[in-house]
């Protein structure tokens, strides 16, 4: 009876201390997951931030922002090697599993000058970073105009959409006022999971503008405000966010009946072209789909069909150049755009042959490019993913001799399940037509 009474004695006084101790007792969990890279092993998107100068320490605004992709929660650690005297470093605890942003703290003082090549490592995984350390000896001294409130700017260019990269095209265009030539590196602090950053050389002095380019990729909608900072001199500037247009159609030419489009006439100011799907006809033995077009002018009809993955129109072949018209309307099936198609895709017409007005047979055709596949664009205030842009432009020639330029050039963009979102036309240099969307209904 003693040893039953004494082993639950025991039995309960270790049951006693292990509850007294729980809170000191924890198993460390470890991360998994990868740095998200791109197929050349960059590191994408990557945020560089702050002034990296040779021969100065790197403080709290120098530091390395990459997306990793967790694919379990726990600690971590990721750091890059040491190049040219400095390194960058993190370590945390991953509560969510997906892509987060991690900003890796800079340490050390950079060298020399020139563009330094960073491996930065995460579990099994890593990528590459470039930082460029500017020469401490031949400094810029600038300020921003503006200061300290909002920055002078330029232009403000691109679309910001939630959920996608900003690329090079994305910049803004700030005035700084230089009282000594020299290099300069400027970096605005990360805002929604973006920044802007620029660096250069200055060769004179007085007000110059510098542009800042955008890297990283907007998180929520909205409107971020951004701080530039040079010397003792600061502003800010804001940029607002979009949300890309969710589409149910699947087509980048919508056909169907009862749909209609606005479009804000940028040559005719003030004014709205209104297109609209109306009824369907038959030429040549194919259907089409008949789209009434009203601008300031007039009204048109145009004769559209889909074949398979290729959009066609049916009209007078002379209607895309105003160099020269047929003596005689002429129709026929004209290739526009297709489905699928990747960046430097080209196509062109059959050549059509006639006498023009003026007695002179010549020779017509038109020749399309796809110069931008599948990418995010803002018109006007509206996001739109998965556009498509298309360009144009007519050839001719006499039947004997080579072909040359209209000196005409069309764009169109396509947005997957909208259609045209804007279209621009230019006739020796000069703008003969500009529209942009601004509203629109697809059944």
């Amino acid at each position: 009876m003693k040893t039953i009474l004494f082993t639950l004695f025991a039995a309960v006084a270790l049951l006693l201390f292990l509850f007294s101790c729980q809170k000191a007792i924890h198993f460390d969990l470890i991360s998994e997951g990868e740095l998200v890279r791109d197929a050349s092993n960059n590191c994408k998107p990557v945020l560089v931030n702050g002034s990296f100068v040779s021969g100065k320490d790197l403080d709290v605004n120098n530091h390395i922002q990459v997306e990793v992709h967790f694919t379990a929660i726990g600690s971590y650690t990721i750091a890059t090697d040491t190049v040219n005297g400095y390194s960058f470093k993190a370590e945390g605890n991953a509560k969510d599993t997906g892509v987060i942003n991690i900003q890796l703290s800079g340490n050390g003082k950079p060298l020399h000058a020139g563009s330094d090549q960073f491996h930065i490592a995460y579990a099994n995984s890593t990528c590459t970073a470039s930082v460029t350390v500017l020469d401490g000896a031949s400094l810029a001294s600038f300020t921003l105009q503006g200061s300290p409130n909002s920055c002078i700017i330029d232009t403000l260019i691109g679309g910001y959409i939630k959920g996608v990269a900003a690329d090079t095209s994305s910049h803004v265009t700030i005035a700084v006022s230089v009282t000594t030539p020299g290099t300069y590196s400027v970096s605005t602090n990360a805002v929604n999971g973006y920044s802007f950053s620029g660096s250069g050389s200055f060769s004179s002095t007085g007000v110059q503008s510098i542009s800042l380019v955008a890297s990283g990729t907007p998180l929520k909608a909205g409107t971020d405000v951004f701080t530039v900072n040079a010397g003792s001199s600061t502003c800010s500037f804001s940029v607002n966010v979009l949300t890309a247009v969710v589409a149910a159609n699947n087509d980048l030419f919508p056909l169907t009946k009862s749909s209609f489009w606005n479009y804000e006439d940028l040559y005719y100011k003030g004014t709205t072209v209104k297109t609209s799907i109306i009824d369907t006809a038959t030429h040549a033995g194919n259907l089409y789909t008949i789209m009434d077009e009203q601008t300031s002018t007039g009204s048109i009809q145009h004769s559209y069909r889909k074949n398979g993955v290729e959009y066609y129109e049916y009209m007078a072949i002379d209607d895309y150049t105003s160099s020269f018209h047929y003596a005689k309307r002429i129709y026929d099936d004209v290739l526009f755009l297709k489905e699928n198609l990747v960046k430097g895709d080209t196509w062109q017409t059959k050549e059509f042959t006639d006498t023009a007005d003026f007695g002179q047979v010549l020779v017509l055709q038109y020749r399309f490019a796809c110069v931008a596949a599948d990418v995010s664009v803002v018109v006007g205030s509206n996001a739109f993913s998965h556009v498509y842009e298309i360009q144009m432009q007519p050839w001719l020639r006499t039947t004997s001799g080579p072909y040359g330029q209209a000196n005409e050039k069309y764009t169109w963009y396509y947005a997957k399940g909208v259609g045209l979102i804007y279209y621009k036309k230019l006739s020796v240099g000069f703008t003969y037509g500009e529209w942009q969307i601004k509203s629109w209904q697809v059944n």
